[in-house]
């Protein structure tokens, strides 16, 4: 069973010593969570509370919302990597409103220009539709549908809203923004339809009452199987046809290159020979351990 740990939302620092076939599951708080609204300001200057990540629209009025998580910089020890991501919204009672039955929440990655907006939730932004548009575009991480069944009982804490990160473009991601030591992620209702109030997370804000903060929870371990890209548990043919494309490629940043450059087994950026030494000898085992 893996083993939990959790890291506060302005973490100290920690130290973390795993044996090298052990897997953890890491929980980080986020720091900063808000929301933007179609005409480009922030939680300041549309006077919401702090942390109230409201999403949808009221009347004319959209709403996206977003989130930062601060890495630490041991987040991932020599030899491991991030197996599996998800993120958990935090439901208010009363927080979804619509004449749908459900809605869904889609997650996009934040373009880097705007992290220097986005994490200072002091200040009043205003005309800023770029950001807006950029919370609901790009990279797609992952989505969950939302409906009333997910809001908790009056008084019992918030629903949890779960939301499997498990495209290929946000481990990417995250691996790139491990050494700028945090990651935005940004949320929009993808099945607006018409004008009247579609929503989830009314009423949210820091306050456990109100909902409290996101969680980005990750699993953390020895890569499951180096040279296996095809995921069938050996190493074979295939999998070489696949590698030797991306060879080929060489560059992850290549648009040719496959959604979150799996044959690049030592992360630095670059299917190269030292990616090929490690994929031989898993061709020559075969079976996946």
């Amino acid at each position: 069973m893996p083993r939990s740990r959790s890291v506060a939302a302005v973490a100290a620092p920690f130290a973390l010593v795993l044996a090298a076939s052990a897997a953890t599951v890491v929980n980080i708080d986020a720091s900063v969570q808000g929301i933007f609204t179609s005409w480009g300001q922030n939680n300041k200057g549309f006077n919401a509370g702090p942390g109230n990540v409201l999403c949808g629209r009221d009347n004319v009025t959209v709403f996206r919302n977003y989130f930062v998580f601060n890495l630490p910089a041991n987040l991932v020890p020599a030899g491991q990597q991030v197996l599996a991501a998800e993120l958990i919204g935090k439901l208010p009672w009363r927080g979804y409103l619509s004449a749908d039955a459900t809605e869904t929440w889609t997650l996009f990655d934040v373009s880097a220009a705007n992290y220097g907006v986005l994490v200072n939730e002091g200040a009043s932004v205003t005309n800023r539709v770029d950001i807006f548009n950029d919370l609901g575009s790009g990279n797609d991480y992952g989505s969950r549908v939302v409906s009333v069944a997910d809001e908790p009982a009056p008084n019992t804490g918030p629903g949890l809203l779960n939301v499997a990160l498990s495209k290929p473009a946000f481990l990417s991601d995250l691996a790139a923004r491990l050494s700028a030591g945090s990651i935005a992620i940004g949320g929009s209702i993808t099945t607006l339809v018409g004008t009247s109030a579609q929503r989830i997370f009314a009423f949210s804000g820091y306050e456990p009452s109100f909902g409290g903060r996101a969680t980005l929870r990750l699993t953390i371990g020895a890569p499951p199987c180096v040279g296996d890209l095809n995921v069938d548990a050996t190493v074979d043919d295939a999998d070489f046809v696949i590698f030797a494309i991306a060879y080929n490629v060489l560059d992850c940043g290549d648009p040719a290159m496959a959604a979150g450059c799996p044959s690049d087994f030592n992360r630095d950026g670059f299917v190269d020979d030292t990616d090929f030494v490690l994929f031989a000898n898993a061709y020559n085992a075969l079976l996946c351990p």
